[in-house]
């Protein structure tokens, strides 16, 4: 019997308007549903909030207030805070995975994709979470 997935929703944490809506864009053109934060945060609350199962988070690191570091953080710390959901997580990153690897050696990721991606990775990126949900 195979078990029925509902679709995942992507949430977009980034601080950059321009960044989300190209990533938005791209979303929309591969027929996923997203929704948009400005920072960590933001993220946090609305992922506590949700009733989704299923969520991909594309997250930016270098952000105000929480940035993609003390998010993967808080999310490691506060498990039983986001029991109501699976989360997956795929960093989008101007740095290098060195530099991710140096501040955040256990952070558990999906994949790390440095700026600028195409249509592509983030296309190969969600299948491979959504895989993972699978599991």
């Amino acid at each position: 019997m195979t078990t029925i997935l509902e679709p995942p929703i992507l949430l977009i944490v980034d601080d950059d308007f321009i960044n989300r809506f190209v990533l938005g864009k791209t979303l929309e053109s591969l027929n996923q549903t997203y929704r948009e934060c400005e920072n960590g945060e933001d993220a946090i609350n609305w992922l506590k909030s949700t009733s989704h199962n299923h969520i991909v988070v594309l997250l930016d690191l270098n952000m105000p207030i929480m940035d993609g570091y003390e998010f993967l953080e808080y999310l490691k710390e506060n498990p039983c805070e986001f029991k109501h959901t699976n989360i997956k997580v795929i960093v989008l990153s101007a740095s290098t995975y060195s530099q991710f690897l140096e501040k955040a050696p256990s952070a558990e990721i999906v994949q790390f994709l440095s700026k600028p991606v195409d249509k592509e990775q983030i296309k190969h990126a969600i299948e491979e979470s959504i895989e993972l949900f699978q599991q």
